[in-house]
């Protein structure tokens, strides 16, 4: 197995999906509104509308799973002679390497830190919800420990190394 070429593609699928969700964020929070904590969700006067809610499915599915899903497989396709086995570890690792990012660069650095007010959903403001400890420990750390590495990343491995047997 090419452990640079895996980590490598992990760290520009990382990138890929970080920036991305920056730029939608940055551009309008209520995007991305259905992935706040239930708690900011319920104290906003307004909560996500409808057509909100579709928006951020169609982006998460469309505009950033699937492209990024691709990529991985077909990486991974390129690499000569690796099991189905081999195929999930490495696949596990990338999306792995996209959940640290998300963590340490979404919630961490930007959320917690340099844009922190661009974050705040209107009529939120002040909510006890962004301090960095409630954040972390009702919605990003669970995401992170828990949801993605027991979850995400093992379904996201599965499907890429499927797709990358396919794309041989």
């Amino acid at each position: 197995m090419n452990w640079t070429r895996i980590l490598l593609d992990g760290l520009a699928m990382a990138a890929y999906f970080n920036f991305f969700a920056a730029a939608v964020v940055l551009y309008n929070p209520r995007l991305m509104f259905p992935s706040y904590p239930p708690a900011i969700i319920k104290a906003a006067p307004q909560p996500p509308t409808a057509s909100e809610k579709k928006f951020y499915w169609i982006w998460i599915l469309a505009g950033e799973l699937l492209p990024l899903l691709l990529y991985g497989s077909i990486g991974l396709a390129q690499m000569a002679g690796l099991s189905f086995g081999q195929l999930f570890l490495a696949g596990y690792v990338q999306w792995m390497c996209i959940n640290v990012g998300d963590l340490l660069f979404l919630d961490g650095l930007l959320m917690q830190g340099l844009c922190r007010d661009r974050f705040v959903i209107a009529g939120t403001e002040g909510h006890p919800g962004y301090s960095f400890s409630r954040w972390m420990r009702s919605y990003a750390l669970p995401e992170h420990l828990l949801q993605w590495p027991l979850a995400m990343c093992p379904l996201m491995a599965l499907a890429q190394a499927g797709l990358a047997l396919l794309c041989r």
